[in-house]
């Protein structure tokens, strides 16, 4: 069913590592048209060459945002739309997040407000422009995916250093939450959905180990845990089912 989403648009937030680079990966892979959002394009625009030459029949579209800033997140919707390649999104990945090893009792607050302007403010902007711009050109069955964490449902007792990173998360799910909600008021039949992973192998989580990063290769060697190629199989099965509608 992913050929429902051919020629159409799907924006996926911090394209340039870790899960977003392999949820944009999977989708090039399956023909479609990304547009791979980062503070820092470069990877994106390396990845998008050699997934070219590998063969990946869809395409790959760089484009540099600081998601943190919501003007800068306009700016782009702004420059999206008088693309006459582009004109819009239909499917936005809300994934890119920070996470920093900030305890609530001893952290410190600006890195607290780069936690909530990356993990909560971004993605709200983001889900405010992409409905306007489904609205704007009548379309009626986009999807917007939320790249939560398990970290959004519990409180993890046995890390102290996770706890304001949760508290981005608890208050991602509420915003969904809330999207689904008003949505529903328009009589509205864009999808909303959440994958909330545990433990992934990824950059992020070695952030959490930031005075020992051997401490923090011993954990992961240890222990099984999802990769980032588990995320993006979750998007794709996500997407293919059925797309009706304008």
């Amino acid at each position: 069913m992913m050929d429902a989403w051919l020629g159409r648009n799907i924006l996926v937030t911090g394209a340039s590592r870790g899960i977003g680079k392999a949820i944009c990966e999977e989708l090039v892979r399956n023909g479609l048209t990304v547009i791979g959002v980062a503070r820092d394009v470069a990877e994106i625009e390396q990845a998008a060459q050699v997934w070219k030459t590998e063969g990946h029949p869809g395409t790959l579209v760089a484009i540099k945002c600081d998601i943190s800033d919501p003007d800068a997140i306009k700016q782009m919707f702004t420059n999206i739309k008088a693309d006459p390649d582009l004109e819009g999104v239909d499917v936005l990945v809300n994934n890119a997040a920070v996470a920093m090893a900030e305890p609530i009792l001893t952290g410190e607050p600006s890195i607290w407000k780069l936690m909530m302007e990356t993990n909560l403010l971004g993605p709200a902007v983001l889900t405010q422009e992409v409905v306007a711009s489904m609205s704007e050109r009548g379309v009626d069955n986009g999807h917007i995916i939320f790249i939560n964490s398990l970290a959004g449902h519990r409180v993890l007792p046995g890390n102290r250093e996770l706890h304001m990173y949760s508290v981005t998360k608890f208050a991602l799910r509420s915003l969904l939450e809330g999207v689904r909600l008003e949505l529903r008021a328009r009589d509205s039949h864009i999808r909303v959905s959440a994958i909330s992973p545990g433990v992934v192998e990824t950059d992020i989580f070695m952030k959490l180990f930031p005075k020992n990063e051997e401490e923090g290769r011993k954990y992961l060697s240890e222990r099984k845990f999802l990769e980032a190629h588990d995320i993006a199989k979750a998007v794709t099965y996500i997407l293919s089912t059925t797309c009706s509608g304008s």
